[in-house]
C-alpha cells in the first residue's frame, strides 16, 4: 500500500505539473523544455556519442589471421591424405605510435563535440529568450491598447455629454469614432502578432502551436555597468567558438603526427604448426616487416596535406578571435544603448506623457483645447507607452544576444524580473 500511495502521489504531482506547464510558463522552464526537445540540441548530443564511438575505432587492433594448408595430396577431395599439413596464425602489429596518434585525434574530436553541444545549448537558449520576450512584448502591447480603449471610451462619454449640451459639434463626435476605429485596428493587428509569436515559441519548445501560454516572467530590469574592454576580453577567453578553433589547431597537429607515422614500418608475427608425412609435428615462427620504400608518394602527400590544413586552422583561429571579439563588443554596446534608452523612459518620458494627457483632458473639459489637439495628445501618450515596451524588449533581447555572443550559460547575466 505504501508503494501504491507513493505511485499515486507521484502520478498526481506529474499530472499537476504538466497541467500547470500547459498554461503558466516561466523563462527558465521554457528554456529547459526547448533543450529537451529542440532538434539542434538533440543532434549535437548525438554527435557527442558519435565522437565517443570514434575513440573505440581509433584504438582498434588488427585482427589475427588463421590459415590452414594441405600440400602433396593425391586428390583435392581428400585433404586428410596430404603429406604436408600446416596450421598457422598471424598477428599484424602496427608500429606502436600509430595507435596512440589515432586515439589522440579522436580524443580531441570528443572535446570539440562537447563544446559544440554546449554552444548549441547556449544559442537555442538565447533564441528561446528572444522569442519569449517577443511574445511578452506583443501581449503587453495588446494590454496597453485595451487600456487606451478604456480611456478613450471615457473621452467619448465626455464628448457625447458636451454634444448633448450643445457645446460640441458632430464633427468632433465623428473624429472620435474614427480614432476609436483606428485603435480597434491596432488591437487586431497586435493580437495577430501575439498569436504568431505564441506559435513560434510553442514550436521552438516542441509543442503544439495552439497550446495556450501564460508568461509569468517579466522583462529584466537589472541595470548593468559593463566595462567594454574587460568584459570583452573575459568573454572571449571563455568562448566555446574560440576553444573549438584552438582545438582545431591541436587536432591538425595530431593529424600531422599521425601522417608522419606512415613512414614507419608495420610488422607481422606468425606461429605455425607443421606436419610432414610421418615425421613428428614441427613448430614454426614467422616475423615480417613492411618496407616503406615509396615514401615520397602517399606518406609525403599525407604529411604535406596535414601541414597545410594546420596552417589553415591557425588562420581560422585568428579570424575567429577577431570575429568573436567584435561580436561581443557590438553586443555590449547594444546592451548599454538599450539600457540608456530604458532609463530615459523610466526617469522622464513616462511621467511626462501622463502629465500631458491629464492636463489635456482638463483643458478639454474646460473648453481650452479642441478635439484635434486632444486626439493628437492621446496618440502621443499611446506611442509613448508602446515605445516604452519596445525599449524593454530591446534591452532584454540585447542581453540575450550578449549571452549568445559570449556563449555563456542562460542564467549568467540576468534573471528576468530582477
Amino acid at each position: 500500500m505504501y508503494f501504491i500511495r507513493a505511485g499515486l502521489l507521484l502520478l498526481m504531482g506529474t499530472m499537476s505539473a504538466r497541467a500547470q506547464t500547459q498554461d503558466r510558463l516561466s523563462l527558465s522552464d521554457a528554456i529547459i523544455v526547448a533543450l529537451q526537445n529542440n532538434p539542434t540540441v538533440l543532434k549535437a548530443g548525438k554527435f557527442q556519442e558519435v565522437a565517443d564511438a570514434r575513440i573505440l575505432q581509433a584504438g582498434r587492433i588488427p585482427n589475427p589471421e588463421l590459415g590452414v594448408a594441405w600440400n602433396e595430396s593425391q586428390s583435392i577431395l581428400k585433404p586428410n591424405e596430404a603429406n604436408e599439413r600446416d596450421i598457422s596464425i598471424t598477428q599484424p602489429i602496427e608500429f606502436p605510435t600509430k595507435r596512440s596518434a589515432r586515439i589522440d585525434v579522436a580524443s580531441t574530436e570528443v572535446q570539440v563535440a562537447r563544446l559544440r553541444y554546449g554552444r548549441a545549448v547556449v544559442l537555442i537558449a538565447a533564441e528561446v529568450k528572444q522569442t519569449y520576450f517577443r511574445l511578452l512584448l506583443s501581449q503587453r502591447v495588446v494590454k496597453n491598447l485595451d487600456r487606451q480603449i478604456i480611456l478613450f471610451r471615457d473621452l467619448q462619454e465626455q464628448l457625447n455629454a458636451k454634444y448633448q449640451a450643445g457645446t460640441s459639434s458632430y464633427l468632433e463626435i465623428l473624429r472620435a469614432k474614427v480614432e476609436h476605429a483606428r485603435l480597434t485596428n491596432d488591437i487586431i493587428e497586435a493580437q495577430r502578432e501575439q498569436q504568431r509569436h505564441k506559435h513560434e515559441l510553442n514550436l521552438l519548445l516542441g509543442r503544439d502551436a495552439e497550446q495556450p501560454i501564460v508568461l509569468i516572467d517579466d522583462f529584466p530590469t537589472l541595470p548593468l555597468h559593463l566595462n567594454l574592454d574587460s568584459v570583452a576580453a573575459s568573454l572571449s577567453e571563455r568562448s566555446s567558438t574560440m576553444r573549438i578553433a584552438e582545438l582545431g589547431i591541436q587536432r591538425q597537429d595530431q593529424i600531422l603526427s599521425l601522417a608522419r607515422t606512415t613512414y614507419l614500418p608495420d610488422f607481422q608475427l606468425g606461429l605455425a604448426h607443421q606436419r610432414r608425412g610421418s615425421v613428428a609435428p614441427l613448430w614454426g615462427i614467422e616475423l615480417k616487416a613492411t618496407l616503406p620504400l615509396w615514401f615520397w608518394q602517399e606518406p609525403a602527400g599525407q604529411v604535406q596535406e596535414a601541414r597545410v590544413l594546420g596552417d589553415a586552422a591557425r588562420l581560422n583561429q585568428n579570424a575567429v578571435a577577431l570575429q568573436v571579439q567584435a561580436s561581443i563588443r557590438n553586443a555590449i554596446e547594444a546592451v548599454k544603448t538599450t539600457q540608456s534608452q530604458l532609463i530615459t523612459f523610466d526617469t522622464s518620458l513616462l511621467a511626462d506623457a501622463d502629465d500631458i494627457l491629464s492636463s489635456a483632458i482638463n483643458q478639454y473639459q474646460n473648453s481650452q483645447l479642441d478635439i484635434l489637439n486632444l486626439l493628437d495628445i492621446y496618440r502621443t501618450y499611446q506611442a509613448t507607452q508602446v515605445e516604452h515596451l519596445r525599449a524593454m524588449y530591446n534591452h532584454a533581447a540585447a542581453l540575450a544576444a550578449l549571452e549568445a555572443s559570449g556563449e555563456l550559460p542562460f542564467d549568467t547575466l540576468f534573471s528576468s524580473g530582477d
